[in-house]
């Protein structure tokens, strides 16, 4: 008889708890509010970092690279040292002014050659050997020892002479019937300079050398 009574207080209890839970949740649901539950939380997929690219030359929009540099003009080698040795090495002024001008630049005289050449120069030869066009612009007024008329043959302006040393060098300027309007004999000098003017004549040098206008 006691087993039975305590059995029926058991089940009494289980209906009582029951009973309130369920109350609990009526009242809540009437409320508007929910009990927590716990979110379903999933792990994101990593993802492998992309590729490092190599850093390369930045071109502003519409640029192009330049141009490679063009490499400076060389003859053929000579034939023999025998040939260099006696000048006869590659070609003159006239037959290939390139040639003949890369000897006279290794000889370190191309201004002069140009001078005492010019008539004999190929001047569209020489934009095969485009290093020596500024020598040469430079040469077309230079003149050698002569006389020469003032506006034809020489323009007026300062002229020097271009080697390193000049010895028994004459000059003179002379107007017309040959008056000598000034004139000089320089025994030894490294340069010498004269300025023609346009009212001269005539221009003489003799044993100079060569000369250029400086202005």
């Amino acid at each position: 008889m006691r087993r039975n009574v305590t059995t029926a207080v058991t089940v009494v209890a289980l209906l009582a708890g029951s009973g309130c839970g369920r109350d609990e949740q009526q009242s809540q649901a009437a409320h508007g509010t929910r009990l927590p539950t716990a979110a379903a939380t999933t792990a994101s997929p990593t993802q492998s970092p992309a590729p490092a690219l190599s850093p390369g030359p930045i071109l502003s929009s519409g640029s192009t690279r330049p141009p490679a540099p063009t490499p400076a003009w060389s003859p053929p080698p000579c034939p023999d040292d025998l040939s260099r040795l006696f000048g006869t090495c590659g070609g003159t002024f006239l037959t290939d002014s390139c040639d003949a001008a890369y000897r006279s630049s290794e000889g370190g005289y191309l201004l002069d050659a140009f001078i005492e050449n010019k008539n004999d120069v190929n001047e569209k030869r020489l934009q095969d050997c485009p290093q020596f066009l500024p020598t040469w612009r430079k040469a077309k007024t230079g003149i050698s020892d002569g006389n020469w008329e003032v506006g034809k043959e020489v323009k007026p302006g300062t002229y020097q002479t271009t080697g390193e040393m000049v010895k028994s060098c004459y000059w003179e300027r002379s107007g017309p019937n040959g008056h000598i309007i000034a004139n000089n004999f320089i025994t030894a000098t490294k340069k010498v300079r004269v300025t023609i003017r346009s009212t001269d004549e005539i221009f003489t040098a003799r044993g100079c050398g060569n000369w250029i206008p400086v202005g």
